[in-house]
Protein backbone atom coordinates (compact mmCIF):
# COMPACT_ATOMS: atom_id res chain seq x y z
CA UNK A 1 0.00 0.00 0.00
CA UNK A 2 2.60 2.47 0.90
CA UNK A 3 4.81 1.61 -2.59
CA UNK A 4 1.59 3.13 -3.93
CA UNK A 5 1.66 7.04 -2.83
CA UNK A 6 4.04 8.99 -4.42
CA UNK A 7 6.40 11.63 -2.79
CA UNK A 8 4.07 14.21 -4.51
CA UNK A 9 0.80 12.87 -3.42
CA UNK A 10 2.88 12.55 0.48
CA UNK A 11 4.17 15.97 0.54
CA UNK A 12 0.54 17.72 -1.02
CA UNK A 13 -1.46 15.69 2.52
CA UNK A 14 1.70 16.97 5.00
CA UNK A 15 1.37 20.45 3.73
CA UNK A 16 -2.64 20.23 3.34
CA UNK A 17 -2.75 19.08 6.92
CA UNK A 18 -0.42 21.60 8.24
CA UNK A 19 -2.05 24.46 6.33
CA UNK A 20 -5.17 23.02 8.25
CA UNK A 21 -3.77 22.99 11.38
CA UNK A 22 -2.19 26.66 11.46
CA UNK A 23 -5.62 27.89 10.42
CA UNK A 24 -7.46 26.24 13.18
CA UNK A 25 -4.39 27.42 16.09
CA UNK A 26 -5.02 30.64 14.66
CA UNK A 27 -8.60 31.06 14.95
CA UNK A 28 -8.72 29.18 18.07
CA UNK A 29 -6.06 30.94 19.73
CA UNK A 30 -5.10 34.09 18.19
CA UNK A 31 -8.16 35.60 16.74
CA UNK A 32 -7.80 39.20 17.95
CA UNK A 33 -4.18 39.21 16.77
CA UNK A 34 -4.93 37.77 13.33
CA UNK A 35 -8.35 40.27 12.88
CA UNK A 36 -6.14 43.36 13.68
CA UNK A 37 -3.44 41.37 11.57
CA UNK A 38 -6.05 41.78 8.44
CA UNK A 39 -7.68 44.70 10.12
CA UNK A 40 -11.11 43.11 10.76
CA UNK A 41 -13.49 44.90 13.57
CA UNK A 42 -14.56 42.26 15.54
CA UNK A 43 -18.16 42.16 16.23
CA UNK A 44 -19.48 44.25 19.38
CA UNK A 45 -21.19 41.82 21.39
CA UNK A 46 -23.34 43.69 24.44
CA UNK A 47 -24.54 42.35 27.05
CA UNK A 48 -28.39 43.63 26.92
CA UNK A 49 -30.14 40.96 24.54
CA UNK A 50 -31.99 42.19 21.46
CA UNK A 51 -35.68 43.17 23.27
CA UNK A 52 -33.71 45.79 25.17
CA UNK A 53 -34.35 48.18 22.80
CA UNK A 54 -38.17 47.84 22.73
CA UNK A 55 -38.33 48.21 26.72
CA UNK A 56 -41.69 50.26 25.90
CA UNK A 57 -43.12 46.41 24.81
CA UNK A 58 -42.17 44.82 27.37
CA UNK A 59 -42.25 47.23 30.23
CA UNK A 60 -44.88 49.99 28.71
CA UNK A 61 -44.38 53.65 29.28
CA UNK A 62 -41.94 55.20 31.81
CA UNK A 63 -43.97 57.88 33.67
CA UNK A 64 -43.12 59.65 36.69
CA UNK A 65 -45.39 58.76 39.64
CA UNK A 66 -48.22 61.09 41.10
CA UNK A 67 -47.02 63.68 43.63
CA UNK A 68 -43.11 63.49 41.98
CA UNK A 69 -41.21 65.66 39.71
CA UNK A 70 -40.09 69.39 39.95
CA UNK A 71 -42.06 72.05 42.18
CA UNK A 72 -41.18 75.73 42.92
CA UNK A 73 -38.29 76.81 45.63
CA UNK A 74 -41.30 78.59 47.03
CA UNK A 75 -43.79 75.47 47.76
CA UNK A 76 -41.18 73.45 49.16
CA UNK A 77 -41.41 72.95 52.87
CA UNK A 78 -38.79 72.51 55.61
CA UNK A 79 -38.87 72.05 59.68
CA UNK A 80 -37.45 74.40 61.93
CA UNK A 81 -33.73 74.24 62.18
CA UNK A 82 -32.83 72.70 65.77
CA UNK A 83 -29.08 72.69 67.03
CA UNK A 84 -27.11 69.78 67.33
CA UNK A 85 -25.00 68.72 69.79
CA UNK A 86 -21.59 68.47 67.83
CA UNK A 87 -19.73 71.99 67.98
CA UNK A 88 -16.08 73.22 66.68
CA UNK A 89 -14.38 71.78 69.93
CA UNK A 90 -16.13 68.24 69.68
CA UNK A 91 -13.54 65.76 69.09
CA UNK A 92 -13.50 61.67 67.99
CA UNK A 93 -12.59 59.42 70.95
CA UNK A 94 -9.06 58.94 71.17
CA UNK A 95 -6.65 56.00 72.87
CA UNK A 96 -7.04 58.36 76.00
CA UNK A 97 -10.73 57.74 75.97
CA UNK A 98 -10.04 54.03 75.44
CA UNK A 99 -7.34 53.29 78.29
CA UNK A 100 -9.71 55.27 80.64
CA UNK A 101 -12.64 53.25 79.77
CA UNK A 102 -10.62 49.96 80.10
CA UNK A 103 -9.46 51.40 83.36
CA UNK A 104 -12.84 51.60 84.61
CA UNK A 105 -13.61 48.45 83.99
CA UNK A 106 -10.65 46.83 85.61
CA UNK A 107 -12.03 48.74 88.60
CA UNK A 108 -15.05 47.70 88.49
CA UNK A 109 -13.86 43.66 88.31
CA UNK A 110 -11.82 44.59 91.37
CA UNK A 111 -14.35 45.81 93.49
CA UNK A 112 -14.81 43.74 95.44
CA UNK A 113 -11.37 41.72 95.40
CA UNK A 114 -8.98 42.94 97.86
CA UNK A 115 -5.34 41.90 96.08
CA UNK A 116 -3.60 45.62 95.01
CA UNK A 117 -0.92 43.54 93.56
CA UNK A 118 -2.85 41.97 91.02
CA UNK A 119 -4.49 44.95 90.48
CA UNK A 120 -1.28 46.93 89.74
CA UNK A 121 0.34 44.89 87.72
CA UNK A 122 -2.79 44.01 85.42
CA UNK A 123 -3.41 47.80 85.15
CA UNK A 124 0.57 48.10 84.00
CA UNK A 125 -0.54 45.71 81.28
CA UNK A 126 -3.02 47.67 80.42
CA UNK A 127 -0.55 50.32 80.00
CA UNK A 128 1.26 48.44 78.35
CA UNK A 129 -0.87 47.62 75.49
CA UNK A 130 -1.43 51.92 74.42
CA UNK A 131 2.69 52.30 75.09
CA UNK A 132 2.52 52.88 71.13
CA UNK A 133 -0.05 56.00 72.46
CA UNK A 134 2.07 57.44 74.61
CA UNK A 135 2.35 61.02 72.61
CA UNK A 136 -1.44 61.13 72.21
CA UNK A 137 -2.43 59.95 76.36
CA UNK A 138 -1.60 62.39 78.82
CA UNK A 139 -0.90 59.85 81.53
CA UNK A 140 -1.04 62.01 84.43
CA UNK A 141 -4.47 63.48 83.45
CA UNK A 142 -6.11 59.54 83.08
CA UNK A 143 -4.59 58.07 85.78
CA UNK A 144 -6.16 61.34 88.36
CA UNK A 145 -9.36 60.01 86.45
CA UNK A 146 -8.84 56.45 87.37
CA UNK A 147 -7.94 57.87 91.16
CA UNK A 148 -11.34 59.56 91.61
CA UNK A 149 -13.08 56.67 90.06
CA UNK A 150 -11.54 54.07 91.99
CA UNK A 151 -11.70 56.07 95.31
CA UNK A 152 -15.15 54.40 95.85
CA UNK A 153 -15.32 51.20 94.25
CA UNK A 154 -12.29 49.34 95.03
CA UNK A 155 -11.96 47.63 98.63
CA UNK A 156 -8.07 48.71 98.96
CA UNK A 157 -7.02 52.63 98.69
CA UNK A 158 -4.34 53.37 96.60
CA UNK A 159 -1.84 56.10 96.91
CA UNK A 160 -0.94 58.74 94.21
CA UNK A 161 2.66 57.63 94.17
CA UNK A 162 1.57 53.82 94.02
CA UNK A 163 0.04 54.61 90.19
CA UNK A 164 2.47 53.72 87.63
CA UNK A 165 3.28 57.47 86.07
CA UNK A 166 5.04 56.15 82.68
CA UNK A 167 4.26 53.41 80.36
Amino acid sequence: MLNEITWQQYLIATLVVTVVWYVYVGLRYYRTELAVLLKIKPAVQTTMPAVSNKLSVVMGEATPETDTGLYAADELLFSAAEPDDISDQTLPPGPADDLLAEGKVLIDAYAGNDNKSEFLSLFKLLLDKYEVFKDEISLPAVIRSLSEFAGSRLSFSLKETEWPLTF
